[in-house]
């Protein structure tokens, strides 16, 4: 392992200028250095790295590929600590420029993807936020745990310590049936479901990855005509076929709007699905973090969703 306490911090500027401009004249005119500090600088980081570096080429210096494999990490480490700088002092999202990364293994992952981007540069416009919403993604407790991500949008809490489970709202599950579907009519029953054909999810390998609600739901259907991987193929295949699909209650409005499909109640009495917005405590105290839990919190509060305990068993939604 490599000591820092022996090396200049202030190397890495250099470093980074003359890998950016090409030369060490202006690099040093960038830094506000003399050229000679410059290239005293560079020398003493050659003889830290035990390479050149930066060889002279036609129109400049030319980084050897030692140079170009630790120019992303300084790049992104001296990056990091000029934004953490800057923001010590107080946290301005109008001027802040930090990179946020949130992953919504949620099946409306896409959508709330959609509608953060456009919060967030409303009020913050150099700010970035990029997202991740493959289902459960391996190692997501790790990556929230060293930082790759700030946050998950997701129904599985993190229950290790000392992980934070704020729950944004119940979702639940219905039944999506397009809207001249031959057989969904007023007082559907649980017979009337196990007698339907369904299009399903493949049941996943990860025990213990399905909320209870979709487990019990799943243990009705006893014709599954077709199998997918994804909940949002669900609804395409609903809407030009005569089958039934199990789908969640915060995404009704949408396939409404888009699919033009029914959502239908679902006759038994299913657990609520929480959806938790999850995070590291190290991050409760850090004001930009803070900024960026409020936002997913307002956010996804005014997104349009289905209340299927307000539904009438066996009465079809049509607002």
């Amino acid at each position: 392992m490599f000591n820092l306490r022996s090396l200049d911090l202030n190397l890495l500027t250099v470093f980074e200028a003359i890998y950016e401009v090409g030369t060490v004249s202006s690099a040093a005119d960038r830094l506000a250095l003399s050229q000679s500090a410059t290239s005293h600088a560079l020398s003493r980081l050659r003889e830290v790295c035990k390479d050149e570096l930066f060889v002279r080429a036609r129109l400049g210096l030319s980084p050897t590929p030692v140079a170009q494999a630790m120019y992303p990490a300084i790049k992104q480490a001296l990056e990091a600590l000029r934004i953490s700088l800057v923001e010590a002092s107080g946290f301005d999202p109008d001027r802040s420029q930090r990179r946020f990364r949130i992953s919504i293994p949620h099946p409306m992952g896409p959508f709330y993807a959609l509608a953060l981007r456009t919060a967030a540069a409303a009020v913050a416009p150099s700010i970035v936020l990029t997202f991740d919403t493959v289902s459960r993604p391996v190692g997501l407790e790790d990556n929230i745990r060293d930082g790759t991500v700030d946050m998950a949008i997701d129904w599985l809490p993190v229950t290790l310590d000392p992980f934070v489970n704020r729950k944004l709202f119940d979702d639940q599950v219905v039944l999506l049936a397009r809207s001249d579907h031959p057989s969904a009519h007023l007082g559907l029953t649980i017979e009337d479901l196990r007698k339907a054909e369904f299009v399903t999810l493949h049941r996943r390998r990860e025990i213990g990855l399905a909320p209870q609600a979709l487990e019990d739901v799943s243990n009705l259907i006893t014709h599954d005509a077709v199998r997918v991987s994804e909940l949002l193929e669900i609804p395409t295949v609903v809407a030009s076929t005569d089958l039934l699909g199990i789908f969640l209650s915060s995404m009704g409005p949408l396939m409404k709007r888009r699919l033009g499909l029914q959502v239908l109640p679902i006759p038994l009495e299913l657990p609520p699905m929480p959806i938790y917005m999850i995070w590291h405590e190290t991050r409760r105290q850090d004001t930009a973090h803070r900024w960026l839990r409020e936002l997913v919190v307002q956010e996804l509060a005014a997104l349009p969703k289905v209340d299927a305990t307000e539904m009438p068993i066996g009465t079809l939604l049509m607002r």
